[in-house]
């Protein structure tokens, strides 16, 4: 889906300036008071989201300058670490830039990771003791850490990260026996904490399971985001990730058009002698069981974003133009987790440590080339669960 924000202003502490990709709205204070006039969180039994016609939603777009999209094709951007090829369909050819190495190179590619824990503040709630509501992602850092993205699990394409497995089963054709993409464990940045004024978001709470989550107005969340990359220390070599917790994201918080899970992005943050640099992005938020179904929990939007942005970086990759399934919609880039988003077996149960993730299935770049056949893992069109998806994409009705 297209990422609609215009700007997004950040600095990076070796390099100069302020670049946008996001649109730059006026900033509350980070004020924490709490006013007279408040109210305790909506009660939404469970479904709850469902019945009022929500449904999960991933944004991914480039913010790249045309001077970076120029650098990136003369290879002169410097950012995670990334390789470039093309595949045919209907006899044209498809260009595309992935992290990590060629997977004919054997190489075993580690990108560093920063994560940024993000808390909301809510003015207007508070909960049945009269205290703030907080929704603080503290608590699930360490199951984040701890989670298929970052910890090895096994698949049918061997032990190793999600993203890297479905990487893997996506190049089984060429890929060398050793090559892997792989995720270092992520530095938790300095936890920061926005707080959301009266009527930027309504809250809800489950009485049944006690889980509490908001709708946020997008707008205003974006512009908090702002200010919090500017004041954040990026690296342009690593993957950045802000992590919030049972927050979505609507416009004008309208639950009928809720709900924005997580995003991926790319912007220029400076140049030096003739290279640009770029830093890659992501939001997502962690997800509760149960708020939106029993196969969309924990680390799916992380997962979906994840898989997507290593696969399409920079959000320059095109590809015939396809059908969303189960909607309406149409698109033409390569994000691998937005044709299984709205399916109810989205989710890949994987075992850690006792606890169950769900990340995102996702679809091979087969999926998009439309040939009869796949030369994935298995002739697969999907990964891991390779029966999601048994036929490549269908073309948008002509219009």
């Amino acid at each position: 889906m297209s990422f609609k924000p215009d700007r997004l202003v950040r600095r990076v502490s070796v390099f100069c300036g302020a670049i946008a990709f996001l649109c730059l709205f006026s900033v509350s204070a980070f004020a924490q008071s709490v006013t007279p006039e408040t109210s305790q969180p909506i009660d939404a039994t469970g479904g709850f989201l469902q019945r009022e016609g929500a449904e999960p939603k991933f944004e991914g777009a480039s913010k790249l300058s045309s001077a970076a999209r120029m650098a990136l094709t003369q290879g002169r951007i410097s950012s995670v670490p990334h390789f470039s090829g093309s595949f045919e369909s209907q006899e044209k050819a498809y260009p595309f830039t992935m992290v990590g190495a060629k997977p004919q190179s054997n190489a075993t590619t580690q990108i560093p990771v920063q994560i940024i824990p993000i808390s909301l503040f809510f003015e207007e709630f508070v909960d049945e003791h009269g205290a703030p509501i907080v929704l603080d992602p503290g608590a699930i850092v360490p199951r984040v850490q701890a989670s298929p993205n970052f910890h090895d699990a096994q698949y049918a394409t061997g032990t190793t990260q999600f993203a890297d497995a479905v990487q893997r089963a996506q190049f089984d054709a060429i890929a060398a026996k050793d090559w892997h993409t792989l995720l270092k464990a992520p530095k938790i940045l300095k936890p920061l904490r926005i707080a959301v004024p009266r009527g930027d978001a309504r809250v809800y709470r489950n009485p049944s399971t006690g889980v509490v989550y908001a709708i946020v107005d997008t707008d205003f969340f974006l512009s908090q985001l702002n200010t919090i990359i500017q004041m954040a220390n990026l690296s342009p070599d690593a993957l950045a990730i802000a992590l919030t917790s049972n927050v979505f994201l609507a416009p004008q918080k309208d639950i009928k058009k809720c709900c924005v899970l997580g995003f991926h992005t790319s912007f220029d943050v400076g140049e030096m002698a003739q290279i640009r640099f770029v830093q890659t992005f992501i939001w997502a938020s962690w997800v509760d069981q149960g708020i939106l179904g029993p196969g969309l929990a924990d680390v799916t939007p992380m997962s979906h974003e994840i898989s997507e942005w290593m696969n399409n970086p920079f959000g320059t990759n095109a590809v015939p133009a396809w059908q969303v399934p189960n909607s309406t919609g149409c698109q033409s880039n390569l994000e691998t987790g937005d044709p299984l988003a709205l399916m109810p077996d989205a989710g890949y149960p994987v075992l850690i440590d006792g606890f169950t993730y769900h990340p995102q299935n996702q679809v091979l770049m087969q999926w998009f080339q439309r040939g009869a056949t796949s030369d994935a893992f298995e002739g697969a069109f999907s990964f891991p669960d390779q029966s999601i998806m048994t036929s490549p994409s269908q073309a948008c009705p002509a219009r």
